[in-house]
């Protein structure tokens, strides 16, 4: 598949957070998973640790991201570079919606369980 219409994927929502793969090993992707993120004003997304770095594009807004606890403050345009291992949240501090694109290696397919991709 080389076109994939991000309307027609699955939403996940929570409390001011709403995200969604737009590549993933069931889309079709071997090597990488892109999530697709929108934080509200105030909303927090916590990333569960990884056994792979990953890279957080900021498009829009401005925030906080706190990495093992500490606190840096981010506007957009900006990339977050998040380590292999590390607890990290992201915090919408803005009065507009924070939008990101999460992107990390994929796990192979049979290694794949529920999606802890942040």
């Amino acid at each position: 598949m080389h076109v994939i219409d991000h309307s027609t994927l699955p939403r996940q929502r929570e409390l001011g957070r709403q995200r969604f793969a737009a590549a993933s090993t069931q889309l079709g992707s071997t090597h990488l998973e892109i999530w697709v993120e929108t934080l509200e004003p105030n909303a927090r997304a916590q990333l569960l640790p990884l056994d792979r770095e990953r890279v957080a594009l900021v498009l829009a807004g401005h925030g906080t991201l706190h990495v093992d606890g500490a606190p840096q403050r981010f506007h957009a345009p900006c990339s977050l570079m998040l380590p292999s291992g590390a607890e990290a949240a992201v915090i919408n501090i803005g009065a507009e919606p924070l939008q990101l694109v999460v992107t990390f290696p994929a796990q192979p397919l049979e290694a794949v369980g529920p999606s802890s991709a942040g």
